[in-house]
């Protein structure tokens, strides 16, 4: 029998789940929360199985309704979470159907009116439960990576395979450099933060100083399993491109990235995502994470779209079929 029990804080999630995607787990949790929320309107859902815990679903509410912690849009509008999911022990993942009916049960019981969950990926247990209550709302297109860097060009289309060695050709005739730091500095972030503002406007008004405290403590948590990479492309020894990523032993997932527009000429947001996906394969990782968005390159670098929906459930409580 599956119960619920409301946790007041994320330090009483005591469970340490493997975890699909950085943005379940705790500290990511907590640094939204205490950037972008008010407690009260927070629903930290322990899932029990007797007296274990079995998981977690973290959950905030905006007016009647309730979403997935962290999908609001915060900071004038902008999105910072890609994936919403709950987590489930995997031994325990044949009782999704029972702990779904009792989150509607508890949400319910509790006098919100409705949940709406995004961007809940295709290979998600839950999109197989709502599939009939859910639209599409984006893609995230990702690469299964080979295990060398020579299947890698040859996975990709020729005329994309020839387009990505004329532009390595290009940066050869100059002098350059990869960095790749799993432990950021500040100076290494302020050169995120400065590449990143100089990419558009958009990026600019994006990278706001309550912004950039919300990105700097993403590198600096004390975190398990998951770990922020910083990686810049140097011309002539100054950095020119810059991408920010999240990483585990099997994944990478490129989070947010800025480049230098006087740069184009040598394409070096591009090629910066082709020696992390080179990095990536010499490392044994088997997945490179695009994340959201259907940017041209994302493509051009061999990426297939998962697919993201949105699901809408009206309650009070209704039966999964």
């Amino acid at each position: 029998m599956i119960t619920i029990k409301r946790f007041q804080s994320v330090s009483e999630i005591y469970a340490n789940f493997s975890v699909t995607n950085p943005f379940q787990r705790i500290w990511y949790l907590d640094i939204f929360i205490k950037h972008f929320c008010t407690v009260e309107n927070i629903f930290l859902l322990g899932l029990f199985s007797g007296e274990e815990c079995i998981g977690y679903g973290a959950f905030e509410k905006i007016d009647n309704k309730a979403i997935f912690l962290g999908m609001k849009p915060v900071l004038n509008g902008q999105e910072v979470t890609d994936y919403g999911d709950i987590v489930l022990d995997p031994s325990h993942q044949n009782n999704h159907k029972e702990v779904w009916d009792e989150i509607l049960k508890w949400f319910s019981q509790n006098g919100i009116q409705s949940l709406q969950l995004d961007y809940v990926r295709e290979d998600s247990q839950i999109y197989e439960l709502f599939k009939d209550r859910a639209t599409e709302q984006t893609v995230a297109p990702y690469i299964t990576l080979p295990k060398n860097w020579d299947e890698y060009l040859e996975s990709l289309d020729r005329i994309d395979r020839k387009e990505l060695k004329r532009k390595f050709r290009r940066l050869e005739t100059i002098s350059y450099a990869y960095r790749s730091i799993d432990k950021p500095t500040q100076n290494d972030f302020e050169e995120f933060v400065r590449l990143h503002k100089l990419s558009s406007g958009e990026k600019d008004e994006f990278m706001s100083d309550a912004m950039r405290q919300f990105f700097w403590e993403l590198i600096t948590a004390e975190k398990k399993e998951w770990k922020v990479n910083l990686c810049f492309l140097q011309i002539d020894k100054k950095n020119t491109s810059t991408l920010l990523s999240f990483e585990n032993n099997l994944s990478i997932l490129g989070y947010n990235s800025g480049y230098d527009p006087s740069s184009n000429y040598y394409s070096v947001g591009f090629l910066l995502h082709a020696f992390k996906i080179k990095e990536a394969i010499e490392q044994g990782k088997t997945i490179y994470d695009f994340m959201r968005g259907t940017e041209r390159y994302k493509y051009d670098l061999g990426g297939n779209d998962m697919n993201l929906y949105r699901i809408e459930i009206p309650l009070p409580r209704i039966t999964i079929s």
